[in-house]
């Protein structure tokens, strides 16, 4: 499998987990995977490591994994403070000014993403593509804020369910939609920049705090509409 293969099972994992159909408290092997999709154990083991990471799935004692049980209100409780997090960091970017430099790397990536998703390609690709692109934006701005404690902070939540930055929900039955968000949310991420560069740490924390609020809301809408 090419590395876009890799996380679409990723991805649809993922769905499997928070649709219910593979239900908590449930047990899952590579062998199990391997089968339900036809594919070598390789890439189910990669798979199943990233989930285990992002804290969807628990190593059991022997082999396989167990599906975690997921606390709704814990994953938004979560999602807040991931939100303070990171609109202190942006907010703190804007105070302490911004180098021309990375100003240009932000908007790099900003033009990207705008790229990919005008771009005639799969939507697996898209959402390969989207993950990494918005993984590298946020991520920077928390490294660049020059506060070590948002970083170590935000590690704390990195094994709890989706909050990896790179945790995207996407449902692959509504892609026009789900294009229509990631565009949206890429004109929020410009809006952000366009505060920090401006040194406006009120609005670029407040943007940045939104956007990362809109996550838990929109994967949840667009999962029940999957069902």
């Amino acid at each position: 499998m090419t590395a876009t293969s890799d996380k679409r099972l990723v991805g649809e994992l993922r769905k499997l987990i928070l649709d219910g159909i593979l239900l908590p408290g449930g047990k899952i092997t590579e062998i199990q995977i391997a089968d339900m999709f036809k594919v070598s154990r390789t890439p189910v083991k990669l798979a199943l490591r990233t989930l285990e990471v992002e804290g969807l799935i628990s190593k059991r004692e022997g082999k396989g994994y167990i599906i975690v049980e997921l606390n709704e209100d814990d994953v938004f409780k979560a999602f807040e403070v991931r939100g303070v997090l990171e609109g202190l960091a942006a907010g703190t970017l804007a105070k302490t000014g911004i180098s021309s430099h990375f100003e240009q790397q932000l908007r790099k990536i900003i033009e990207d993403i705008d790229a990919l998703l005008s771009a005639p390609l799969s939507f697996d690709k898209i959402v390969s593509g989207y993950e990494d692109l918005n993984d590298i934006f946020h991520s920077a701005i928390m490294s660049e804020c020059d506060n070590d404690f948002v970083d170590s902070a935000y590690s704390k939540l990195r094994n709890l369910p989706l909050l990896q930055l790179r945790s995207l929900v996407a449902n692959g039955v509504k892609v026009e939609e789900e294009l229509m968000r990631f565009k949206f949310s890429n004109m929020q991420h410009r809006l952000i920049l366009d505060a920090i560069k401006k040194s406006d740490s009120l609005r670029a924390e407040a943007l940045m705090r939104e956007h990362a609020n809109q996550v838990p809301i929109f994967s949840k809408i667009l999962l029940e509409e999957s069902r």
